[in-house]
């Protein structure tokens, strides 16, 4: 499950227990790349806040498309886990007609992504692989295909959240669990 020790959901309690309450799946299990933070509560809540404020919370930029950002710095990380999970949340959030993208996406065939998912993904896999040559004509890419500047605010924080999440799962060997939650799911409220 993890290079390190986690507590079960079974043995939460206290803080613990109501981030796993908040932040777990409907069926009361959590999933490892939260779990690996269990012996440290604080850094769970901080992890779940940056996915919240990332992934759920509102923005121009709709669920599906930071989704796609997810796959596509996962997998330029080498991020199995989150690729999983996110292509699968991709596909759920894609309408029926599209949901084929979200497996090509995973594989890096990004042909049947419109030009502002696109650039939304070479944006994204740019800032992954060599952050320190991104320039001011990255952003001006995004622009070019109507993206305002609180889009490419919101698109950089998801790809900037991937790339702290996937060091998290890789770096504490955080694995898929049998029948682990969906990626997607809107966290429970406060």
């Amino acid at each position: 499950m993890s290079y390190i020790e986690t507590v079960p959901e079974s043995e939460a309690s206290g803080e613990l227990g109501e981030l796993y309450r908040r932040f777990g799946n409907g069926d009361g299990s959590v999933d490892n790349v939260l779990k690996v933070h269990s012996l440290n509560p604080p850094s769970l809540a901080a992890h779940c806040a940056l996915y919240t404020q990332s992934m759920h919370r509102p923005s121009p930029v709709s669920r599906a498309e930071r989704e796609m950002v997810g796959v596509a710095v996962s997998r330029a990380n080498g991020c199995a886990y989150c690729l999983e999970h996110h292509a699968a949340g991709l596909e759920r959030l894609l309408p029926e007609d599209r949901r084929e993208i979200a497996g090509a996406l995973k594989a890096g065939d990004v042909s049947g992504l419109s030009a502002r998912e696109r650039a939304m993904v070479r944006y994204s896999q740019k800032l992954t692989r060599d952050p320190a040559s991104m320039a001011r004509g990255d952003a001006e890419a995004l622009r070019d295909e109507g993206l305002t500047d609180r889009e490419i605010l919101d698109v950089c924080q998801a790809a900037a959240y991937f790339a702290y999440a996937n060091r998290i799962v890789l770096g504490l060997g955080a694995s898929l669990g049998q029948g682990e939650g969906g990626a997607g799911h809107w966290p429970a409220e406060g």
